[in-house]
């Protein structure tokens, strides 16, 4: 019986590497927070805060992750692709507002910088991303 050389087995790993498993290629995307607002809803709706952050996030992904709240996001310039799980992909410009339900499972890319008004109605004291490995 023959065998292989050791180079040949080697590139046939790599390959194999890059093939099944892209993602572990890609970048994950920088992102600067900046909370204009945070406020309690008690007395209306109580245990309940409103958030409102503006994003600028780098290229790259977010990598999987969910929301604990309804967020409603508003791309003022630039382009994502929104990837619902379980969903066809979806690309959403400048000027187009986003919803995401709470706790569905999601990946944010873009190749270019995007800035983002979030606003988001959660419990109070819950983090407002949970990242997936």
């Amino acid at each position: 019986m023959k065998r292989l050389p050791s180079i040949v087995v080697f590139l046939v790993g790599v390959w194999a590497g890059h093939a099944l498993i892209p993602t572990a290629a890609a970048q994950f995307r920088s992102t600067k927070s900046e909370r204009l607002l945070s406020t309690d809803l008690s007395g209306w709706c109580d245990g309940k805060e409103v958030t409102v952050e503006l994003n600028d996030a780098g290229t790259g992904t977010s990598g999987k992750h969910y929301h604990p709240a309804h967020s409603f996001t508003y791309v003022l310039d630039g382009t994502e692709t929104y990837a619902l799980d379980g969903q066809q992909p979806r690309t959403v410009h400048a000027g187009e507002l986003l919803y995401e339900p709470p706790m569905r499972l999601h990946t944010v890319d873009n190749t270019s910088p995007v800035k983002l008004l979030v606003i988001r109605v959660a419990e109070k004291g819950k983090q407002a991303t949970v990242r997936v490995p």
